[in-house]
């Protein structure tokens, strides 16, 4: 899993932009591409020019997108940048992360509440269900001297989905250990004692030394959070499963679950 073409999510209503500065980040320690997007949409009064005044603020978006990016082209970064008029932004980005083949989508999350997390569309809740690739979701801060990732996977045996998901994971983590990037450790949570994951068996599939794996009874949201306030982790990876369906509109999945309750980034991977 090799994330070069890097889709950054532009917030046009905030002042900070998280996702940018990380991207920044990361196009400084390695070659890659980012493709900044942005979607506008005002209510225009019916005494105007409506076609003008959209030209004129998809214009002056634009401006603001290429201003921010000259750094990075000036660096030798390929930057590019598209702004879009669409009232429904969230769907916006979709469609655009899959129009520009985004091996990963870069998006600034700040805190919602639980109420709002359940009975809202927000923009994350929209973005982990539906992109087809994965989802960095970066928290406000600077990232840690001392990087530690937390990667999340459940070995149980008979579910396919998981089975895909916990490969996505541990391709991804090993990049990380391959890079010597940062220090990752392994997660498992389990709910019943006759589902105890084997240590051994975490051990070898993961790669990595026994104390590296964690293993632990408990919610799989409590366990991870947990485990990441714990480690100290400037990420979490955690596998995007129940993405649709009425089951997970009510419930949530793991990732909505965590979101709120870290300080850290989070990494969805669908």
């Amino acid at each position: 899993m090799e994330f070069s073409n890097i889709f950054v999510v532009y917030d046009p209503t905030r002042e900070t932009q998280p996702a940018f500065d990380r991207a920044v980040a990361i196009a400084a320690a390695a070659s890659v591409k980012i493709h900044v997007f942005a979607c506008i949409y005002a209510d225009i009064p019916k005494s105007a020019d409506k076609p003008a005044r959209i030209k004129s603020l998809l214009a002056e978006q634009k401006a603001t997108l290429e201003n921010i990016v000259a750094p990075l082209r000036a660096a030798g970064v390929a930057a590019t940048t598209e702004v879009e008029w669409d009232k429904d932004w969230y769907q916006a980005v979709v469609k655009a992360s899959v129009s520009n083949s985004a091996d990963i989508v870069l998006k600034s999350t700040f805190r919602h509440s639980a109420g709002q997390r359940v009975l809202n569309r927000t923009s994350d809740w929209t973005l982990i269900r539906e992109c087809l690739c994965p989802v960095l979701l970066v928290k406000e801060g600077s990232p840690r001297e001392l990087r530690k990732v937390l990667a999340a996977i459940d070995l149980r045996k008979g579910n396919d989905q998981y089975a895909t998901l916990n490969r996505h994971i541990v391709d991804f983590s090993q990049q990380v250990i391959d890079a010597r990037d940062a220090e990752v450790h392994f997660i498992n949570a389990f709910q019943e004692l006759q589902e105890t994951p084997d240590r051994n068996a975490l051990m070898k599939y993961c790669g990595v030394a026994s104390d590296r794996i964690h293993i632990h009874l408990g919610e799989p949201d409590d366990v991870i959070v947990n485990g990441a306030r714990n480690l100290n982790a400037s990420l979490v990876v955690v596998g995007n499963s129940g993405r649709s369906g009425l089951a997970a509109m009510v419930r949530g999945n793991t990732v909505e679950k965590i979101l709120d309750k870290l300080e850290c980034d989070v990494l969805s991977m669908p």
